[in-house]
């Protein structure tokens, strides 16, 4: 009886040192901050935007106002400067009257001036704010700012900031990765990042068609995805890629989940198009000599969705063939992508230095001070091997005469 007594005072003494949530919040005394914008002001300081949503305003999942007619953007953007981030942040929170809540961030924007200045300063208390979300995707505003962006609406999508994630997952890309694949090739050796860029206006603007500097973007609605933004080891945005090699480093990199390629068939005078998955890369450095040669492997399977030739696909010649002309068109487009960086930016966006590193620590060592020279002269060479799994419900196109068909 005495135990049992014993016990339970314990258990009750220890009730006594059981803390509750005491630094809680209600929602409706938050200000959810959904995207986040840096920016670079003309006297040098650091210039924040946040895009948060007005609750009273979001039904659903979709805003509306009096009488079901939209009376204004379900989301706000609030604007200010300071000599560091935090110094922004403290002044943001002067002008609202909620505490803003980071806890469901989900895009980080950055502008272009900004980004070509450098984001070394502006980057380091992302990596000390144990409550700040790794698992957020990074973009560069291209030709504008991020205040630009998060003030533009998106007819699709009730939260703009938000629209960015819907497309750029379109491109088959790994989502929530961005700012911890930034961070973690930011300290590599050798290594340097690489980040997807945002374009103001739905559709590219004609020379004709360009916004005047004068015109407010309030004018201009929806955004796209553009190519890469290519950054330096001092984290210096130094150029930009097209979208196309955008898919190209991406597949190299192996942050590629799906991909829809076209190529041409010359030899029978049409085209075809190929929905791949199962997507993967390899990388295998060779050293001769004092020569760095460096095989680059891709691999994928898919279907054909599109034959606009006379061949008939139930013949496995002819899938020979089709996978033959993907091949070589995935071969020339990467390499001449990887070409085009080690050229122009000198930049090892690819991660070669990375798997040097783990599979001969002695050559790395005696190149890494010097790698930025290695890698713009190092002999690369692409190798695709598509396999085509279906060919979809027909085998020649219905469109053609028996006698058109090639077996």
């Amino acid at each position: 009886m005495n135990r049992k007594f014993g016990r339970c005072f314990i258990l009750i003494l220890s009730l006594l040192f059981i803390t509750g949530c005491w630094d809680n919040s209600e929602v409706n005394e938050l200000a959810i901050e959904l995207a986040w914008g840096i920016d670079k002001t003309q006297n040098k300081k650091i210039m924040i935007s946040t895009q948060a949503i007005i609750p009273s305003k979001i039904k659903g999942g979709q805003y509306e106002g009096t009488g079901g007619v939209s009376k204004g953007k379900p989301f706000f953007v609030v604007t200010s400067e300071g000599m560091n981030t935090l110094d922004a942040v403290r002044r943001m929170q002067s002008q609202l009257s909620r505490r803003v809540f980071r806890g469901h961030r989900r895009v980080i924007v950055i502008g272009e001036s900004m980004a070509r200045q450098g984001i070394k300063e502006v980057i380091d208390t992302y990596t000390r704010d144990p409550n700040l979300k790794l698992r957020t995707d990074i973009f560069i505003v291209k030709g504008g700012t991020a205040k630009d962006f998060l003030q533009i609406s998106y007819p699709l999508e009730t939260i703009p900031g938000l629209a960015v994630l819907g497309e750029f997952n379109q491109l088959g890309t790994i989502r929530e990765m961005g700012l911890l694949n930034f961070l973690l090739s930011a300290t590599k050796e050798g290594a340097c990042p690489y980040v997807p860029s945002i374009a103001i206006g739905m559709t590219p603007a004609t020379r004709d068609e360009e916004i005047q500097k004068d015109q407010s973007n309030a004018d201009v609605e929806g955004f796209r995805i553009a190519g890469p933004g290519i950054f330096n080891k001092e984290l210096k945005l130094v150029g930009f890629l097209n979208v196309d090699e955008g898919w190209a480093i991406r597949w190299v990199t192996g942050n590629l989940k799906k991909l829809t390629i076209s190529a041409a068939i010359p030899q029978e005078d049409g085209n075809t198009s190929m929905d791949l998955y199962k997507i993967e890369s390899k990388i295998e450095p060779v050293i001769q000599g004092d020569k760095l040669k460096i095989l680059v492997t891709l691999t994928g399977q898919g279907a054909i969705r599109e034959n606009n030739t006379h061949l008939d696909l139930t013949q496995s010649k002819n899938i020979t063939l089709l996978q033959n002309a993907l091949n070589k068109h995935v071969e020339e487009s990467v390499l001449q992508t990887i070409t085009k960086v080690q050229q122009q930016f000198g930049t090892d966006v690819f991660g070669f230095s990375d798997t040097i590193r783990r599979t001969n620590l002695p050559y790395w060592k005696s190149v890494k001070h010097d790698w930025e020279s290695t890698f713009r002269e190092a002999d690369i060479s692409v190798n695709a091997k598509l396999t085509v799994r279906r060919i979809g419900i027909t085998g020649p196109s219905l469109h053609l005469k028996t006698d058109e068909t090639k077996k």
